[in-house]
């Protein structure tokens, strides 16, 4: 598959809390946005990356991808958790993750949080996480409106994340190639200002897979975002599209 990529920090940070880590070669694709105290967060959604893609390349490769991918996390989980436990400055640190795995002719996809994952091309949207916040689960309940979300109060207040418990559980999911379309791994400082399912189809058909990170990107600060923002594109080299 081919890439892009795009990080920015948010406006007025000192800092950014997110992190990405592309490894092609192993069709291994991340990012997390990271939470806690003073730097913390950027050392939590390092950890994370680093962590799960040391675990998915080097540690048990004999081990079937799905078991592997859980064990990963679970990995990382502990790495984050003990180091927020022994660290004062790094107490309740943690870390969401949005990642997709290319293995032969699986994708494996593996969530955390509220970073998400979607499935686009100039028509059709398929959001393929389900955000483990407060106002994702209001959502699910049918409590509030996709428009109630974008500016509800408790829209970042996270139910899960790698890092904050002993132990965590993460989404995955599994699909057939060919998956024509786009993948977009991004976090919520993009997700949570944009209207997803109108504008990823109006960006897709307006300018080239290149683009659409930075794009996307300027939208979601006009819409109010002064958060950091971490975006990866996927796309396979002969396009198509979306099969829904």
């Amino acid at each position: 598959m081919k890439y892009a990529t795009f990080t920015v920090r948010g406006q007025g940070r000192t800092n950014n809390e997110d992190c990405l880590r592309v490894l092609p070669e192993a069709g291994l694709f991340m990012v997390a946005d990271g939470m806690g105290g003073h730097l913390a967060g950027e050392v939590a959604s390092q950890l994370a990356v680093d962590s799960i893609a040391e675990y998915l390349l080097q540690i048990a490769p004999q081990e079937p991808p799905e078991i592997r991918l859980h064990k990963a996390v679970a990995y990382a989980n502990s790495l984050i958790y003990a180091d927020s436990s022994q660290r004062e400055e790094h107490c309740n640190m943690g870390s969401t993750l949005a990642l997709v795995w290319q293995q032969g002719q699986l994708v494996y996809l593996a969530h955390i949080g509220d970073s998400r994952i979607y499935h686009f091309n100039q028509e059709h949207v398929r959001q393929l996480t389900s955000d483990h916040s407060v106002v994702g689960q209001m959502l699910r309940d049918g409590t509030i409106t996709p428009e109630e979300a974008l500016n509800h109060p408790k829209k970042n207040v996270l139910t899960r994340a790698l890092g904050v418990e002993e132990k965590v559980q993460a989404d995955v999911r599994i699909f057939q190639l060919p998956l024509p379309g786009f993948l977009l791994l991004c976090t919520d400082g993009l997700s949570s200002y944009l209207p997803m399912p109108t504008v990823l189809p109006q960006v897709a058909a307006r300018v080239s897979p290149e683009q659409m990170l930075p794009v996307l990107a300027e939208l979601a600060k006009e819409a109010g975002s002064k958060d950091d923002i971490t975006c990866v594109l996927l796309w396979q080299p002969e396009g198509g599209q979306a099969d829904e």
